[in-house]
């Protein structure tokens, strides 16, 4: 694949949010040409989300994080990539350090790059979950439970 091939788009899943440790994690799976879907692989990517992200606060709780994200699982051409973003001071979007599994052994997670947020294909998703917070969380509609719920329904 060349660096600077013309953009296609990928398939998008939507898969089962988890409630763990106190976390809400929605997550997704991206799908790059002749990548399939693997349980083994998602499973694998959010177990070591749950070991990396920091002790969940309160959804209610104003000074720190609100236990409540979400987790791309990209199985993309060259390794599994997989950010992991939280919600932080009601309106700040934070992240743990990318996770990167080679395809030779795509369930052991190490690093990725410090410095990389994501990829074209995943800041889609993040520009959805942004505008759903905006719209269900920051809103002025129901409960903060309600709003919670409302936030966790909505998928990319």
């Amino acid at each position: 694949m060349s660096h600077l091939a013309p953009y296609e788009a990928r398939t998008v899943l939507t898969l089962p949010a988890v409630q763990r440790d106190g976390w809400h994690l929605k997550r997704y799976a991206i799908l790059a040409d002749g990548r399939e879907l693997s349980d083994a692989v998602t499973d694998a990517a959010t177990a070591e989300a749950f070991r990396r992200l920091p002790p969940p606060g309160s959804f209610e709780d104003g000074t720190g994080n609100h236990g409540v994200g979400f987790q791309i699982i990209h199985f993309a051409e060259t390794a599994v990539v997989s950010p992991v973003f939280y919600w932080h001071w009601g309106s700040v979007l934070a992240h743990i350090h990318q996770m990167r599994a080679s395809w030779d052994t795509p369930t052991a997670f190490g690093d990725g790059r410090a410095e990389i947020v994501g990829c074209v294909w995943e800041m889609n998703i993040v520009i959805h979950e942004t505008q759903a917070w905006t719209d269900t969380v920051l809103s002025d509609g129901g409960t903060p439970a309600e709003r919670l719920a409302r936030y966790m329904d909505s998928h990319a």
